[in-house]
């Protein structure tokens, strides 16, 4: 998977996945398909809930498999039908949504027509103090994605 970072704070992925770039938005897009892949492995979602629209807000809780639960969410600044979303980011301090969110980052999503396959391009940052957890998660919830688009092509 190729990986280049912006700076030592932004995290860069890209993956290209075996589905339009509209099956790849929708799964993005779609409660229902975006709550089968989100979160890496391990990591079991308790809450998701997506309003896939300029200011809309999200939310995802869980826990991890030593049951550390987490709570994030934030708001949707870009959607673009079928080639980028934009949204922040933060969590909530314990995991719980009634606590104050943490420092916001900016996720971008860019989606590339490549034939019958798509280009995925994930930016998010800027972190505080680097990005390795972030990426981890992100590398595993695309492993989710790309089985998920295997299963309902």
């Amino acid at each position: 998977m190729p990986d280049a970072s912006l700076d030592t704070n932004t995290l860069r992925l890209t993956r290209i996945f075996d589905a339009s770039r509209e099956r790849v938005f929708d799964a993005w897009a779609r409660q229902d398909h975006f709550v089968q892949w989100m979160c890496p492995p391990g990591i079991t979602l308790t809450r998701c809930e997506i309003d896939v629209r300029p200011g809309g807000a999200w939310f995802i809780g869980g826990r991890n498999e030593s049951g550390k639960v987490f709570a994030s969410s934030g708001k949707y600044v870009e959607v673009t039908k079928p080639e980028r979303l934009v949204f922040t980011w933060a969590h909530h301090a314990d995991g719980d949504f009634a606590k104050p969110r943490g420092h916001e980052t900016t996720v971008r999503i860019e989606l590339r027509a490549m034939g019958s396959k798509t280009e995925m391009t994930l930016i998010h940052g800027v972190f505080l103090d680097g990005y390795t957890q972030h990426k981890q998660g992100w590398e595993g919830s695309f492993d989710k994605l790309a089985s998920f688009i295997g299963r309902t092509a």
